[in-house]
């Protein structure tokens, strides 16, 4: 993964829709070091999971989703601007939303709104191969502590710094998806959660969406009714 903090401002600025003052989204959507994600198990859903705005309670039963216009690149990338693929993203918001006692309703009936926001980008990585020098020593960039350790200069077997020579590429996928619902009367987010990590084609897939979208609406409250 990333050598360093390499942040990803993606879905970075604020949102707003053709109903007047409708949803002002100014959190940083996809800034993340997707690191931690890529140990996720095979099988599993991509991506950590944060939850930025936590609730106890939402304001009703009823939903309605808001449609965003894409903002930065990473949005208006063509295989998350693909028509199917929007609609089965939002499918498996819509099963994960009922699955928790949540009702779709017309927009102006809405006790909730619900806008969401992906994106993607393709990263190329060059990252040093831990190695031992010739006398089986390992070099001292693998062995430094402190966490400024430099990768581009370790020391041979004879103490002298000298430049090191083998490196592996890695190429990957970021994705980020951002979730938020929102009080109709004072357009306040009253709950929203953030999942990042590495993406790969299968995750298209209406199965590994359902996966995706409920992971991310885990920790939503469930309504329950009177």
């Amino acid at each position: 993964m990333l050598a360093g903090p390499d942040v990803l401002p993606v879905l970075e600025p604020p949102l707003r829709t053709s109903r007047s003052r409708l949803v002002r989204f100014a959190a940083p959507l996809l800034c993340t070091v997707l690191a931690a994600c890529s140990t996720a198990p095979t099988g599993a859903p991509a991506g950590r999971v944060s939850v930025t705005l936590p609730a106890t309670a939402l304001p009703g039963p009823g939903y309605a989703f808001v449609p965003l216009a894409p903002m930065t690149s990473a949005e208006q990338d063509a295989r998350v601007q693909d028509e199917a693929f929007r609609a089965r993203l939002q499918q498996a918001l819509e099963t994960s939303l009922q699955a928790k006692g949540y009702v779709p309703v017309a927009l102006a009936k809405a006790d909730f709104l619900v806008a969401w926001r992906v994106g993607v980008r393709d990263v190329h990585e060059v990252l040093p191969v831990a190695e031992t020098a010739a006398g089986g020593t390992r070099m001292a960039a693998v062995e430094c502590s402190g966490g400024r350790c430099s990768q581009l200069v370790v020391r041979s077997d004879t103490g002298a710094p000298v430049s090191r020579d083998r490196y592996t590429t890695v190429d990957r996928t970021e994705g980020g998806l951002l979730v938020e619902m929102v009080e109709p009367a004072s357009l306040r987010v009253v709950w929203s959660a953030l999942n990042t990590g590495n993406v790969q084609p299968r995750d298209t897939t209406q199965a590994r969406l359902d996966a995706i979208a409920a992971k991310t609406l885990e920790q939503l409250p469930p309504h329950h009714g009177h």
